[in-house]
């Protein structure tokens, strides 16, 4: 599968203006999503079920983020949002294996609280309508935030300030928007920093947003709709419940497993079978390369 090229950085004189881009996207980024979620929400709220709000919300805030993102790559940068890295050749197994790796790191997170003996899991009562627009709901939060920090901010500071860069400052920022989420502490800052690098990597070394995308979805569906952990401080339906107990530093306590050492090691892991993965597939691709070389000579 061909894969495109990562954004190098600008000539110098044009550099700022990719800072601005970024910035001034990122501003409206708020304001879509505050409108979707303060002003769609509240509207619905007083005359439709919770779970019709929520699912309002999360379809007025796909719309927003994709034609946010849209008009400013098409007005701004004269390009179109398939260049972000949503290429449709092999985009499926690049899902699919994003996918699995996000679901693996959280199974890997149960498997160490319960041979640590820091969880309890037990069956969950959910409804089928609450659970589907929640998983729903996740899904569109995951693709919006991938197009958005993984997609156009990343990629614009790349162009800014080169790709080292911006994979630090749009993961810091990434980090920086949960702030305000219930049960933050600093630790949880600290993993949540480590997953926008895990997510950052995962963009670089497959060259496409499908990969994070895929990555991003699984770790939350795994986490909060599966095995019923608090996902960075928020609780949803879910098929199982699963209850921490023990130092909060360890498990990450009521913010979810994404507070605590535990989760933060999971996520450093990721990184490590990202780049792992990325040299087998590049020592492959070279040797085969070579010997395409050798078969014609």
């Amino acid at each position: 599968t061909a894969m495109s090229s990562l954004p190098e950085r600008a000539a110098s004189g044009s550099r700022f203006k990719y800072f601005l881009r970024a910035f001034g996207y990122f501003v409206a980024l708020s304001i879509v999503n505050t409108l979707a979620y303060v002003g769609i929400g509240g509207a619905l709220s007083p005359f439709v079920p919770s779970w019709l709000v929520e699912l309002g919300e999360s379809l007025a805030y796909l719309v927003g983020v994709v034609g946010l993102t849209w008009a400013f790559c098409h007005f701004a940068d004269r390009t179109s949002l398939r260049s972000l890295g949503l290429e449709a050749r092999g985009w499926l197994s690049k899902l699919a294996t994003g996918w699995g790796l996000g679901t693996l790191l959280q199974i890997l997170i149960l498997a160490a609280l319960g041979l640590g003996g820091w969880l309890t899991a037990e069956r969950a009562h959910w409804q089928p309508i609450d659970l589907s627009v929640s998983v729903v709901s996740g899904i569109i939060i995951s693709f919006n935030e991938e197009l958005a920090f993984r997609g156009y901010i990343l990629q614009r500071l790349a162009r800014a300030w080169g790709l080292p860069a911006a994979v630090v400052v749009s993961a810091l920022v990434f980090a920086m928007v949960h702030v305000f989420n219930p049960n933050v502490q600093p630790l949880a800052m600290v993993s949540l920093f480590a997953a926008g690098l895990l997510l950052a990597f995962a963009y670089v070394v497959s060259r496409s947003l499908w990969l994070p995308i895929g990555l991003h979805i699984g770790w939350n569906l795994a986490e909060m709709h599966l095995l019923g952990f608090a996902g960075s401080g928020a609780s949803k339906p879910a098929l199982l419940r699963s209850v921490v107990h023990g130092p909060e530093w360890v498990t990450g306590g009521a913010f979810g497993p994404e507070g605590g050492v535990v989760g933060l090691t999971a996520t450093v892991m990721g990184i490590i079978i990202l780049l792992a993965g990325y040299r087998i597939i590049a020592a492959r691709k070279a040797k085969l390369e070579t010997g395409g070389k050798e078969q014609h000579e």
